[in-house]
């Protein structure tokens, strides 16, 4: 079984300064805030708004003397607090999660934000992400730094992870010697998507595969087997 959130999420640095505004327990914050997440709230008012209609439940299991933060505290806390060591523990609790359930498929794939400031490498805010397709979840995420790629990014991400009895897809940027060595040494199993400018990995590829290299997407097809264990299109991941 999972740890509890409150365990998960014990050691996490807090950023605040300790004076005597500061009312909630960082636990706290971050309990209520994930929880109020995984129910469908989408922003800080509909996150308060989550903890007051849960009070009495995490009063009794978070203790919270001072009830539910509002949703500038949650806010600030967020604004400051490592986006890495919150990360880095969610994500090992979702692998913990979707390990009692029998994780198998694991999808890495980018996507922009196109609404963000731009200011990153693809003109916008850019997010990696390990979705478990089974369980429907997203296990972690990583943002591509400034002048960065999602190339260095998949390493970091796929890092925080238990890959053990998973199979892991990934698209062109994740076809990386280093990257699929890694997802092995970490106990899991991967499929990659092969452009036709990797003539070393296509020709192989298209050997094994039911299918063949095609002129207009110069990438190798699916093996037939992976199709199945993944239910991966053909044409990509």
């Amino acid at each position: 079984m999972p740890l509890a959130l409150t365990t998960v999420f014990a050691d996490v640095p807090d950023p605040r300064i300790e004076t005597a505004n500061k009312l909630h327990p960082l636990t706290g914050v971050l309990v209520i805030a994930t929880c109020a997440v995984i129910a469908g709230a989408d922003g800080w008012d509909e996150i308060a708004e989550y903890g007051r209609t849960k009070e009495p439940l995490f009063r009794r299991f978070l203790g919270a003397p001072n009830g539910v933060p509002s949703h500038d505290t949650f806010e600030r806390v967020f604004a400051k607090l490592d986006p890495g060591a919150f990360a880095d523990r969610f994500g090992r609790w979702m692998a913990e999660l979707c390990e009692s359930t029998g994780l198998v498929h694991i999808a890495v794939d980018g996507k922009s934000a196109r609404a963000c400031a731009k200011d990153t490498f693809t003109g916008c805010l850019h997010l990696v992400s390990a979705w478990a397709v089974q369980n429907r979840l997203i296990l972690g995420q990583r943002s591509v730094p400034d002048g960065g790629h999602e190339i260095t990014t998949v390493p970091d991400l796929l890092a925080a992870l238990d890959l053990r009895g998973a199979v892991v897809t990934l698209d062109a940027a994740g076809c990386q010697k280093a990257t699929v060595e890694q997802i092995h040494k970490q106990g899991g199993e991967y499929v990659v998507r092969v452009k036709g400018n990797r003539r070393g990995c296509t020709r192989p590829s298209a050997r094994c595969s039911t299918g063949r290299v095609t002129r207009s997407s110069r990438s190798a097809t699916w093996p037939a087997r992976w199709a199945q264990v993944t239910g991966a299109r053909r044409s990509g991941t």
